[in-house]
């Protein structure tokens, strides 16, 4: 593979817009490319660029911040249906049960090593043009068809586990996943000091903002909970 220097942000020359491509990324070796994504010296993009199209972009790698209303549909389903004790008990381990699979699926999964040419394309695309485009609030929200493969993912665990009411836990679990979406999409969307101005809440999403940017732009090692702070887990 040719090694190339560490990318430079291009500029759109009608719109004045900055971004990396696909390429960009693709031509560092696995060192180079962790450095380049992780650092904070690394210069931010309003966007990263995989398809020379805007159409393929948009379909293939962004998501509109309404795209987690899709889940409600299922998700009311099971909450205005006759909901039984069992039912009740499933959706509300459901909902706990996002806390714990927010920080693995970021840290684990998110944040995996790159050891090879596969593995850093994979990270890329998952989660590697998030560091590098921050402010990119349409690339906030996972992309529709890689939410609907992670959720049936999980789903197929909870089939092959056997655990009573997979539907119901799925619900629970999307619940908070919505919870922790709008709250993922306003740390990034908005400044800390403005976000402390959301009544009841603002203070505790000011500390989840403050953190969250910690692992933007100081460590991007820790600090893997987002919408929640508890030391244990960082």
């Amino acid at each position: 593979m040719t090694v190339s220097k560490i990318p430079t942000p291009r500029v759109d020359s009608s719109s004045g817009e900055t971004y990396y491509t696909g390429e960009d990324a693709m031509n560092l070796t696995p060192e180079q490319y962790e450095e380049w994504v992780y650092s904070n010296k690394t210069s931010h993009v309003n966007e990263v660029r995989l398809y020379e199209q805007k159409f393929w972009n948009i379909l293939l790698t962004k998501s509109p911040p309404f795209i987690p209303l899709l889940f409600w549909p299922f998700v009311i389903y099971y909450l205005i249906t006759p909901i039984t004790w069992n039912i009740f008990i499933s959706i509300c381990f459901g909902f706990l049960l996002w806390f714990p699979l927010e920080y693995l699926f970021h840290r684990f999964l998110f944040h995996l090593p790159v050891t090879g040419i596969r593995s850093q394309k994979f990270h890329f695309f998952l989660h590697g043009i998030h560091h590098v485009a921050p402010t990119d609030l349409w690339h906030v929200f996972s992309p529709i068809h890689e939410l609907g493969a992670q959720a049936l993912l999980v789903w197929i665990v909870f089939k092959i586990l056997h655990i009573p009411n997979p539907n119901a836990l799925l619900s629970g679990l999307l619940i908070n996943y919505i919870r922790y979406d709008s709250i993922h999409y306003l740390i990034h969307a908005y400044t800390p000091e403005k976000i402390a101005k959301i009544p009841y809440f603002g203070n505790y999403l000011k500390k989840c903002s403050i953190h969250h940017r910690q692992h933007h732009f100081s460590n991007p090692r820790k600090h893997f909970t987002i919408s929640f702070i508890v030391p244990f887990f960082d």
